[in-house]
């Protein structure tokens, strides 16, 4: 993981000289650095411009939150780090948008009135609008509480800082347009003022085609200022949005002009790489990076990615020797292919074990080391199965796991909780590193392990009528309650919130159920990774009553943040949909109104139905894996409404539901058939 190179020692003009040649020093071990800076100093090319770098704060309308503390202490880190080093001013505070989480005034006056208390007069706040502030804000409301212009063009010891707001806040293509006249004067005027100079700009948005988190797979970057500014290489851009870890090497980019990833005060949200890796991986809330920028009298710019969690710099600096010499630039997309790859030491063992719940295997793995930073691990696995009467190894699909090198402490080894796995299966795995482009490590470890029993195990899966086993929320006495049987006993709780009224219904032989208002009442169940794991088939199922058909989609019973699967009603039918391989399939038939009605869904992994009442009204054939919501803040189902970030609401259902359950398996059409009795 370290980028650490013991005993090396280096002068800062051979350390000049060797940066230009050999783009690999450039991106440097703060210990190294260290050696540079002090010859530096030695030959009086001390620091002449010292600033912050940051943004994605994401201020909440309470003072208690952890981001209001987290600002707090970025800016009394400045003062404090500036007061020990030789150039002692502390002279400006980038941020690139998203100081707010909602653009409530109540955000942002806020972080004006936090960022009044901590910074002096003599600092200087230099600030552009994010997306977040155009949730419930705009333009003319941010000019009034910062009392400034949403764009800024200016100096700071007559460096120039130029940062542009988006128009609307779409994060599209087209969000900087409107000021792209502006945006290209204000440049020439920093070119024309002085030619040796670094331009510092920033904006919300990455550009597209630079920094980690703007192209590929991901889609936080724009295109919008790209051509304009590869005419200027001077230019070293910063900006936000995407909320990935600043000590990837990636988050630095190098074409003609040099761009900067600001990283967040608040969550990591990290690149899934194609859909691989989990987006919120656990712990994902401890991020608060940001970058401590020097600039010397030669011109060259110093980034150092500094770690609020653990009040340490990262081990890895950034360097830029000659702002605008292109035939200096090593961060370019070269490094794809020259990075080098990961590595073990000859002692390096994985091993497993069954944690002490009896249901969850862990994977022990010691860290392998990279000269930029191990990424990630991938785990290709094989499981043993009988066919044609004998035992064979059969390839399964790998899992893939982050080193959690965003985490200054990373912890060594790396604890990999297993549980997506089929229950009571052999297994034999070979682990490889992974370094920021995925290029694997040459050598790989092995293990072989057996996995535990499901503890969500049906206890009858094959009964005329089952029980389920994940979910069975009833009413009994007046109060909800979820009957779901399974062999380990485990049973989900359930909030309510709102009071849904609980009544007898005599026409379904004295059962309860709930009334629910289509405004604020609903039944909230969280549910984790690891249950969404036993999902990979399913069957999901709800008894209601709907007196009139709505204008807009109500869900009944739902797990849909981005991705999922529900029972809703849309109008006039009645929907069921299911996530797979990230794209929502969905099933529709006409909703009996005035009289209570049995939906069911199910996939079994080739086929989608829908069944109305115990009759099959449509299916369809599709292949692919169901997925669900990734975001711990939003991994959870909700009967009488669908579940968002938050663990809040929305599309609220308006009408009566008796029952909502859900199965870990399919059932048959005659259980179907039973259980709409």
């Amino acid at each position: 993981m370290s980028n650490h190179r013991s005993g090396v020692q280096l002068s800062r003009r051979s350390f000049l000289s060797q940066s230009v040649l050999g783009a690999g020093l450039l991106c440097l071990p703060s210990s190294v650095f260290k050696i540079s800076e002090i010859h530096a100093e030695e030959e009086n090319n001390s620091v002449v411009l010292r600033f912050c770098a940051l943004s994605d704060v994401h201020f909440k309308t309470s003072p208690d939150t952890k981001e209001v503390d987290r600002f707090r202490r970025a800016i009394r880190f400045m003062y404090d780090y500036s007061a020990q080093q030789p150039y002692s001013k502390f002279d400006a505070l980038l941020i690139a948008g998203d100081v707010s989480d909602h653009g409530l005034d109540e955000e942002l006056l806020l972080f004006k009135k936090t960022m009044d208390e901590e910074i002096h007069d003599d600092v200087k706040t230099i600030m552009c609008m994010g997306n977040h502030e155009f949730y419930s804000g705009n333009k003319p409301r941010w000019r009034e509480i910062f009392q400034r212009d949403d764009n800024v063009a200016t100096k700071v010891n007559g460096f120039s800082f130029i940062g542009v707001s988006p128009e609307r806040g779409s994060c599209e293509n087209g969000d900087y347009l409107y000021a792209l006249d502006w945006y290209k004067k204000a440049l020439q005027e920093a070119v024309d003022d002085d030619p040796k100079k670094p331009i510092f700009t920033f904006q919300h948005y990455h550009i597209s085609s630079t920094v980690y988190g703007s192209k590929g797979e991901d889609v936080w970057g724009i295109n919008d200022l790209y051509e304009t500014l590869q005419q200027t290489p001077r230019v070293v851009n910063f900006s936000g949005h995407s909320h990935y870890p600043i000590n990837d090497q990636r988050s630095i980019w190098q074409g003609a002009f040099t761009a900067l990833g600001t990283g967040t005060l608040s969550y990591f949200e990290m690149s899934s790489e194609g859909g691989r890796f989990n987006k919120f991986p656990e712990g994902h809330e401890n991020a608060a990076q940001m970058y401590v920028v020097e600039v010397r009298k030669d011109n060259s710019v110093v980034f150092k990615p500094y770690d609020l969690i653990t009040n340490s710099f990262f081990d890895c600096v950034y360097y830029l020797p000659q702002p605008g010499n292109a035939s200096t630039y090593a961060y370019t997309d070269a490094r794809s292919e020259t990075s080098e790859r990961p590595t073990w030491g000859n002692d390096a063992v994985a091993s497993s074990t069954v944690l002490d719940d009896s249901t969850t295997l862990c994977v022990s793995i010691p860290q392998a080391s990279c000269p930029d930073v191990v990424h990630s691990y991938r785990i290709d696995l094989e499981r043993q199965e009988e066919r044609s009467g004998a035992l064979q190894w059969v390839k399964d699909e790998p899992i893939y796991v982050w080193s959690q090198y965003y985490f200054k402490d990373y912890p060594n080894p790396l604890q990999v909780k297993i549980d997506t796995l089929p229950p009571l299966t052999m297994y034999r795995a070979k682990i490889f590193a992974l370094n920021p482009w995925l290029k694997e490590s040459e050598r790989f470890l092995e293990l072989q392990f057996t996995t535990p029993a499901n503890p969500y195990a049906p206890i009858d899966p094959d009964a005329a009528c089952p029980t389920p086993n994940m979910l069975d929320v009833a009413f009994v006495d007046g109060k909800p309650v979820n009957l779901a049987q399974n062999v380990k006993q485990l049973v989900k709780e359930i909030r309510v919130e709102g009071a849904p009224q609980i009544t007898r219904v005599d026409s379904l032989n004295g059962q309860e159920c709930a009334s629910f208002n289509g405004k604020d009442q609903r039944l909230v169940i969280p549910f984790t990774s690891s249950d969404f794991a036993r999902l990979g088939v399913m069957t999901i199922s709800a008894r209601f009553l709907l007196e009139k058909a709505p204008e807009e989609a109500q869900s009944l019973f739902s797990c849909t943040e981005g991705r999922g699967i529900s029972l809703e009603i849309n109008k006039d039918q009645i929907e069921f949909w299911a996530s797979i391989d990230g794209e929502y399939r969905i099933l529709r038939a006409p909703v009996p109104l005035g009289r209570f009605v049995d939906a069911l869904g199910s996939y079994d992994g080739e086929t989608l139905k829908l069944y109305i009442d115990g009759n099959l009204v449509q299916t369809l054939d599709v292949n692919g894996k169901l997925v669900y919501p990734t975001d711990p803040s939003a991994q959870g189902f909700c009967v009488g409404c669908d579940i968002a970030r938050g663990m809040s609401g929305t599309n609220y259902f308006q009408g009566k539901i008796v029952r909502a359950q859900l199965f870990s398996w399919t059932l048959s059409a005659e259980q179907v058939k039973e259980l709409a009795r």
